[in-house]
């Protein structure tokens, strides 16, 4: 027998099962714009001699991919760092060198990029 009671009673567990649905779909929505958006900055120098400065959020390192060092030189690298300023690094590499280098970390995060050869 449907009486008015036990149409409310209906109406009622139908309304909280549907706000539990759209609750539940909210928090995996959010929940999967959150782990898809990662705060990621990240950059790469102009190339000198074949090699370049390469940084991350707070990591860089001078890279000189194959075939390597075009010249028996110093390369200088360099970034800046949000909260310490310049940072450098000084390596002399052979002709054919194609090791990477990593720069000291940032605290915050590392920006602008640059690479010299003397």
């Amino acid at each position: 027998m449907n009486t008015p009671e036990r149409s409310r009673q209906k109406r009622s567990v139908s309304k909280r099962a549907t706000r539990v649905a759209v609750l539940g779909l909210l928090a995996a929505g959010a929940t999967g714009a959150i782990a898809t958006s990662p705060a990621f900055a990240a950059g790469t120098s102009d190339t000198v001699g074949n090699c370049y400065t390469q940084w991350w959020n707070t990591a860089w390192a001078q890279k000189c991919p194959a075939p390597g060092a075009k010249w028996t030189e110093t390369y200088e690298s360099g970034i800046t760092c949000s909260a310490q300023g310049g940072r450098t690094l000084t390596v002399g590499r052979a002709k054919g060198s194609t090791s990477t280098v990593n720069g000291s970390d940032c605290t915050f995060s590392a920006s602008n990029g640059w690479i010299t050869v003397y």
